[in-house]
């Protein structure tokens, strides 16, 4: 499994605000990547693509609320 955590300059949060943050992904050996994108003012994204190709999206802004909850199926 291979990891790598990534600090940004201010860019557009889910909420709308230009913030700072962190962008994490994942990588396991057979074909599962994690990408988690956490934002100084609590906002967070994260993104999972599965082995089968099906990928899962889910955004929540800094007051808990659930903007984006997705689920694509892969062939």
């Amino acid at each position: 499994m291979t990891a790598t955590i990534n600090r940004f300059e201010a860019r557009l949060a889910p909420c709308g605000k230009t913030r700072h943050g962190e962008l994490r992904m994942t990588e396991d050996q057979q074909g599962l990547i994690t990408e988690e994108v956490r934002y100084s003012c609590g906002c967070h994204t994260a993104k999972e693509e599965f082995h089968d190709g099906s990928c899962h999206r889910r955004t929540v802004d800094h007051h808990g609320k659930v903007l984006v909850d997705q689920e694509l199926h892969g062939e």
